[in-house]
């Protein structure tokens, strides 16, 4: 029946759908992950170094020095900030696209049944008719029979 490509169709456009939905959401998480990454390359250079202005700080040092260590800490302690600002912002990129790519897939699946449905019932159909006709020809077939015994 003429139904059944159109859902094939439709079923074949949600497929590409909830794959390209799938490849937003890999890369959203991707960067997600690598900005986690960053996050805790920051916090670790964040302890090496107070822990560095603290042994500078013991021992006999210059303001020099100890004012260097320092500067650096904020820069740090600044690029720890956008840090999680732009951790917060790929978490909600990677949000977004989960819940795209969820929508995607409940669309992809419900045109995939919808197709397989409509072959099925193009399968009874044709089923019911190959039937039909079988017993028409049986019938035929009867009556041929029951007239040449006459």
């Amino acid at each position: 029946m003429s139904n059944t490509p159109v859902w094939d169709v439709l079923a074949s456009k949600a497929q590409t759908e909830a794959r390209q939905a799938r490849f937003r959401y890999d890369n959203a998480l991707s960067r997600k992950e690598q900005a986690i990454d960053r996050d805790q390359k920051v916090d670790q250079m964040l302890v090496e170094y107070a822990e560095k202005l603290n042994g500078i700080q013991r021992r006999a040092h210059s303001t020099t020095e100890a004012a260097n260590f320092r500067q650096f800490l904020v820069q740090l302690q600044s690029i720890k900030t956008d840090s999680i600002r732009e951790l917060a912002l790929y978490q909600h990129d990677c949000d977004e696209a989960s819940k795209q790519l969820q929508l995607a897939e409940q669309e992809r699946h419900k045109y995939e049944q919808l197709a397989e449905r409509a072959k099925q019932k193009q399968r009874a159909l044709l089923a019911h008719r190959e039937s039909r006709e079988a017993e028409a020809q049986s019938m035929m077939q009867f009556n041929l029979n029951s007239r040449s015994q006459y």
